[in-house]
C-alpha cells in the first residue's frame, strides 16, 4: 500500500492515510499515533534538556573579566534661607546655585511682617555674576504669602537667583520684612 498523506486527529488521537491504489482512506489504531506522540515528545523533551544545560555551563564568566559599573551619586537638598526686608517698590535679590539637573525646585515665604502686608512678589531668575543682575526669565508670582509654595519647577544645573519685590502691596512709608526660603538639589 502506498500512502499519499495522512492527517493527524490529535482530538481522536487516531492517524488517517489515504491510499492511492484503492481510494480509500484508512484509519490507523489509535494506539500506533500516541506512539508516534510519546516517542516524538521524549526525543523533544530530551533535546531541550540538552540545550538548557548547554546553555547553563555556557554563562559562566571567567576570572579575568572586568566589569564597568557607572556609581550613582545621590542628589542631595540644599535649603537657602534669605532675610531681609524691603520698601514700596523695592527688590531684594539672592544668588543660589542648582547643582544637579532635573529635581525639583520650591520657593516661598516663611514669614512676611507686617500682617497687615499680605503678600509680596517672588521670582526665580538667571544669575549673571559679571553684572550682579537676575533676569526674571524662568518663573515668577506677584501674590506670595507666607507659609505657601509660591513657586515650584524643574531646573537645571546653574546659577540662578531669587528676587522678592513689592508687587503693590506695600503702602507708601512702611517696610515690609521677610524670611524666604528656596529648597533645590
Amino acid at each position: 500500500m502506498q500512502t499519499d498523506y495522512s492527517l493527524h486527529n490529535v482530538r481522536d488521537s487516531a492517524v488517517y492515510s489515504f491510499d492511492r491504489e484503492t481510494s480509500s482512506l484508512r484509519l490507523s489504531p489509535p494506539g500506533r499515533f500516541m506512539r508516534f506522540a510519546s516517542q516524538f515528545a521524549r526525543a523533544f523533551s530530551t533535546g531541550f534538556a540538552m540545550v538548557s544545560i548547554v546553555g547553563l555551563f555556557g554563562c559562566g564568566s571567567s576570572s579575568n573579566a572586568s566589569t564597568l559599573t557607572t556609581p550613582t551619586v545621590a542628589a542631595t537638598l540644599a535649603t537657602d534661607t534669605f532675610t531681609g526686608s524691603i520698601d514700596q517698590n523695592g527688590t531684594a535679590v539672592f544668588p543660589f546655585t542648582v547643582t544637579t539637573s532635573g529635581y525639583g525646585l520650591l520657593a516661598g515665604y516663611t514669614s512676611i511682617s507686617p500682617a497687615s502686608i499680605a503678600a509680596l512678589g517672588l521670582g526665580v531668575g538667571a544669575w549673571d555674576a559679571s553684572s550682579s543682575t537676575c533676569s526674571l526669565n524662568v518663573s515668577q508670582n506677584d501674590t506670595g504669602r507666607s507659609g505657601s509654595t509660591a513657586l515650584s519647577g524643574t531646573p537645571n544645573s546653574g546659577s540662578y537667583c531669587l528676587r522678592v519685590y513689592d508687587a503693590g502691596n506695600i503702602p507708601a512709608g512702611m517696610s515690609a520684612s521677610y524670611t524666604v526660603q528656596v529648597q533645590h538639589y
